[in-house]
């Protein structure tokens, strides 16, 4: 049986998730942006920890959303194939029974919920890992401002610090 409540929730988790993760990634983006930027211009001052975790992390997360996929896609596949034989004898002209119609009925709500789940157990590890970066990236974004106003230094221009003159 369909628990719609439940389903409902599912649907408003899953639509959260997917604004979170764009919006985080638009900030990730934009910082590691700038991380590049100022290792093309000074290479000898990038900070290699970041742009070292720029793919590993991406890699990490995209794999664990596909191994889940895997999985669930596999523990859904009897369901997908007992659909499939239904519908090829329905195509075939061959008129359903109630019974039969409602297995098939059954079959499609359970896949639909089992649907839903998978994709928000596959969007959990991108969406951890983009609202993890924004949020460390929000704090060392902010940390390196007041660090420039405390000591003194100008603000980045083309890439470098600017000295200060005596």
């Amino acid at each position: 049986m369909m628990d719609m409540w439940r389903d409902w929730q599912r649907m408003m988790r899953a639509g959260t998730m997917w604004g979170e993760t764009m919006t985080s990634s638009h900030a990730v983006v934009g910082h590691r942006s700038k991380t590049i930027e100022r290792a093309l211009n000074d290479p000898f001052a990038a900070d290699f920890a970041e742009l070292g975790r720029m793919v590993s992390e991406k890699s990490n997360a995209f794999g664990a959303a596909g191994a889940s996929l895997a999985r669930d896609y596999f523990s859904m596949q009897a369901d997908l194939s007992a659909q499939a034989a239904a519908m090829g004898k329905l195509l075939m002209g061959q008129l359903p029974t109630s019974r039969a119609t409602q297995a098939m009925l059954t079959r499609n709500q359970r896949l639909a919920s089992a649907a839903l789940a998978s994709s928000i157990r596959a969007l959990t590890p991108v969406h951890k890992a983009a609202t993890e970066n924004a949020r460390r990236l929000g704090r060392t974004k902010h940390r390196q401002a007041g660090a420039a106003i405390a000591g003194g230094d100008r603000p980045l221009r083309n890439g470098r610090r600017a000295r200060r003159s005596a």
